[in-house]
């Protein structure tokens, strides 16, 4: 089996691999659209709209969409869901292979798809994009498919490196987490909430997914570019490297003792209403179809990486001692102990809301949320943001407490508890098609903020929020928070 590699081991500019990467992309992107190898078959599995990918050039006026695209094939990307991580090993190994197999076509290499190692602290340059997907021509002369899409680039041009403000949440705090399920829902965990069937988007955001992989999408995606959306995400020839670290670190965190991987026979075999399905090498051989239980060790998704360490956060075999144990998760409790009024709008201009706390529930957190002696009951408080919704396929989301009404965040750096990447934020919120609608919903982490808490009114039974959107948010495009709660999760130290 092919080993991936960090691309920025394998040499500066134009190595062979990247090479033989573009190569085999210009092909795959001469084959028809109905060939399920080709570049545009694979971009469209991810998402598809048929009018957005006109408006863009990916589909001519007048063509045929393919039957599989329209059927089981396309749209399949599983996003807020505990589905996330599965699906898109599957969806990475297939593209790898297809590749690969146009590779040795073309050149008579091997070839294993690299990831981006973008969380590297031993690498400077580790945030950099690699420099051949920022180069206008290959070396021979010929325009850069890994820049540009048949003449279109699909990045903004000034965005060279994935440069975060001071407010983003780009970090390894995700792997921190032990369960990649809490509970019986799913709103707090690595993995994302339980999806009853087949849903593109579904509710609540794992912490994998918000943290790095959102972020990644919303900063590269930024002004325009592709990668921004998932309805062409697939398409732009980074989105595979990045998809390949965040695939990385799953596997990484399941070789980290202490980490408790979901054992649940609707994850296992996958949903029931509609299967998950991959092309395979030669466009017109009938699909494979999978579970999360075919992307573990054994199963025919399961990836060698040659580091698993390095921009990881873990240590393969040693236990990280970064939270106290909550205890087995599916003995876990998540409850809420407050919410506001109602829904609450958020365009150019800031919006404050009023979060009414269950004062007994509030305070039992606050005494328990230190406790490390083993067999007593522990807590973690989170701050949730529930069915958010708007048109924009990608933004930044600002959750302040008490800050003052008319106070610029930058001064107040203290306020700041959180920001959620709103990567696919119009897909999720369209109420047809495949992908329900719901909205987002995001959790954050606010256990280790107890004194902002009580100034913010945690002790008088109010927390006052204030939701910011960035300067960059477009117009007067409003996103709607359908709710904000406090969100009480519970175990016992182990």
């Amino acid at each position: 089996m092919a080993i991936r590699r960090d691309v920025a081991t394998l040499g500066g500019g134009w190595n062979k691999t990247l090479v033989n990467y573009a190569l085999a992309v210009r092909a795959l992107d001469q084959l028809p659209f109905n060939d399920r190898n080709s570049w545009r078959f694979l971009g469209a599995m991810h998402g598809f709209d048929p009018q957005q990918w006109r408006s863009l050039g990916l589909l001519s006026f007048g063509e045929q969409v393919p039957a599989d695209i329209e059927g089981d094939y396309g749209n399949q990307c599983q996003h807020a869901s505990w589905y996330f991580v599965a699906w898109h090993r599957g969806y990475v190994c297939a593209f790898e292979a297809i590749v690969a197999a146009k590779v040795k076509e073309l050149t008579g290499d091997d070839w294993a798809l690299p990831y981006w190692n973008y969380l590297d602290s031993s690498n400077a340059n580790a945030r950099k994009l690699p420099q051949a997907f920022l180069a206008d021509t290959m070396a021979d002369g010929t325009q850069n498919p890994l820049k540009y899409y048949r003449g279109t680039a699909m990045r903004n041009t000034a965005v060279t490196a994935i440069k975060p403000r001071p407010r983003d949440k780009f970090d390894l705090e995700s792997m921190d987490e032990s369960d990649f399920l809490v509970g019986n829902q799913g709103g707090i965990g690595f993995g994302g909430s339980i999806s009853g069937g087949f849903i593109q988007f579904g509710n609540w955001t794992g912490d994998l997914e918000q943290n790095p992989h959102n972020i990644v999408h919303v900063l590269v995606g930024q002004g325009g570019g592709w990668i921004g959306d998932p309805i062409t995400a697939g398409i732009d020839p980074l989105f595979w490297l990045h998809h390949c670290n965040i695939d990385r670190l799953w596997q990484a965190w399941m070789g980290a003792p202490g980490k408790h991987m979901v054992n649940d026979p609707r994850w296992n075999h996958g949903p029931a209403d509609r299967a998950f399905i991959m092309p395979v090498v030669g466009g017109n051989k009938p699909g494979v179809s999978f579970g999360g239980q075919d992307c573990l060790a054994g199963g025919m998704f399961f990836p060698q990486y040659d580091d698993l360490i390095k921009g990881t956060g873990v240590t393969q075999g040693v236990q990280a001692v970064t939270r106290v144990s909550m205890g087995p998760s599916e003995s876990q409790t998540v409850e809420v102990i407050g919410a506001n009024a109602g829904p609450v709008q958020v365009s150019a201009e800031a919006a404050t809301t009023e979060v009414t706390v269950d004062l007994p529930g509030a305070n039992a957190v606050v005494l328990s949320m230190g406790v490390t002696e083993p067999g007593q009951e522990v807590s973690r408080l989170y701050l949730a943001l529930e069915s958010v919704k708007g048109d924009l396929p990608s933004g930044m989301l600002d959750v302040f407490l008490d800050l003052p009404k008319g106070v610029k965040p930058g001064k107040r750096a203290e306020k700041h508890v959180g920001s959620v990447a709103l990567f696919g934020l119009n897909v999720a919120s369209k109420p047809d098609g495949r992908h329900g609608g719901n909205g987002l919903s995001y959790t954050i982490d606010i256990t280790d903020r107890a004194k902002e808490l009580t100034a913010a009114g945690l002790d008088k039974g109010q927390l006052k929020v204030r939701l910011q959107t960035r300067d960059a948010h477009a117009g007067d495009a409003v996103i709607t928070v359908g709710r904000v709660s406090l969100l009480k999760r519970t175990g016992k130290v182990g």
